[in-house]
């Protein structure tokens, strides 16, 4: 995603790799030995000790553990990292962020923590743990990948629209396009022209994130809240303020196109 104006308060490549690990429902995970697709959510947890930090999972932050990931107890990545030598399994894990609106070029972006998983430890859900030794993060996007500093997303928190992004946006598009086409009253209008339909593409606490479609192509804008929220609660309220900003916009607008005839 592209903001029209780099100044526009946005998440840090920190942040949003912490809330596209917060909201995935998969990943996959490939060693020496092949790939292998885990499915359910919070496959990558957080312990207190390491790695990614701040906040611990329950069961496993009592192991004294900092990052790890869940798998099923019989599955084949379970076995290469019980079968591994002291120094861990090599591992890269990759996640890919779709968007949940059908918008042309659905993928945001992509993310890639290698590093080595530690021997299994069996965990309360029947599942088990693997203690991960993180040595490399990448966020992908447009078809670069930049390095995410390890120590940055050990003090960054996901955003905390990160697990209800999805519903919003979905809401959104199915119930309030009409205020979806009066957000983009926002936009500068030379980028309007030839878009044939806004989506709401993104949502976090910085601000929403439109994609303008045209015939053949598309661009996205962001649209920054005026401050950032803490509570999804926040969300109605944020949207609202855009729209009533919105309708200034349309107004001035119209009194200009007014008093030039």
């Amino acid at each position: 995603m592209r903001p029209t104006d780099v100044s526009t308060p946005a998440p840090t490549d920190a942040e949003r790799v912490r809330s596209v690990l917060q909201a995935a429902c998969s990943l996959t995970a490939t060693t020496r030995a092949g790939r292998h697709d885990l499915l359910g959510p919070h496959l990558l947890g957080f312990g207190s000790a390491s790695g990614f930090g701040p906040a611990p999972e329950p069961d496993f932050a009592a192991q004294g553990a900092g990052p790890y990931l869940q798998a099923p107890r019989d599955c084949r990545l379970t076995r290469e990292a019980a079968e591994a030598d002291e120094d861990g399994l090599p591992v890269l894990l990759e996640w890919t962020d779709v968007a949940p609106v059908a918008v042309r070029d659905r993928v945001r972006c992509q993310v890639r923590i290698a590093g080595r998983l530690g021997r299994p430890r069996e965990a309360a859900d029947g599942t088990v743990s693997m203690p991960l030794d993180p040595t490399q993060a990448l966020l992908g996007t447009g078809g670069t990948h930049t390095p995410v500093d390890l120590d940055a997303l050990a003090r960054t928190a996901p955003d905390p629209l990160a697990p209800y992004e999805a519903v919003l946006l979905t809401h959104m598009t199915d119930d309030h396009h009409d205020q979806v086409a009066a957000l983009s009253g926002l936009v500068d209008p030379r980028l309007l022209i030839g878009v044939t339909r806004a989506w709401p593409l993104a949502m976090d606490q910085y601000g929403i994130v439109l994609r303008l479609e045209t015939l053949r192509t598309h661009h996205d804008v962001r649209l920054p809240f005026e401050q950032p929220l803490l509570d999804p609660d926040q969300v109605g309220h944020r949207i609202h303020a855009l729209l009533h900003s919105a309708s200034r916009v349309r107004t001035r607008r119209l009194r200009l196109h007014t008093e030039r005839r």
